[in-house]
């Protein structure tokens, strides 16, 4: 009986760990990028992004893992410019990161709606590249 339970806890743990989930522990950054090219209420596109070494399915994995390595932190906050909120924006493009970046776990949004926010959309837009 012993044997079965310790059997069936190892086969638990075991699958535990597969599947669906695209987070790779080997690698320093594992970041699944959703964007929304025309707003949330639109059609969305998603990728793997892996850096540390690079890879994944994002249409420009280089640029993208190159545009995170040269900011400090990528995921942080952006002072805005004065009086942000009256200065539109570029569009209606949203985008969703999340997984892990260099070790810990992120789950950040971004925007473009107006000048308070396209600044920290901007220091890593090729992470939204659709490559086109």
């Amino acid at each position: 009986m012993r044997q079965a339970l310790a059997l069936t806890t190892l086969v638990l743990l075991l699958g535990a760990g597969c599947g669906g989930d695209s987070q790779d522990p080997a690698r320093a950054t594992s970041l699944v990028v959703t964007l929304w090219p025309n707003g949330e209420s639109g059609d969305s596109l998603s990728w793997d992004l892996f850096c540390e070494p690079t890879g994944g399915d994002h249409p420009d994995a280089d640029a993208a893992c190159a545009a995170l390595t040269a900011v400090d932190d990528p995921f942080g906050p952006v002072p805005p410019p004065d009086r942000c909120a009256e200065i539109p924006g570029g569009d209606d493009a949203t985008a969703l990161v999340e997984g892990q970046f260099r070790g810990r776990r992120v789950r950040a949004r971004f925007a473009r709606r107006n000048a308070c926010v396209v600044p920290r959309w901007d220091r890593i837009a090729p992470v939204f590249s659709t490559g086109s």
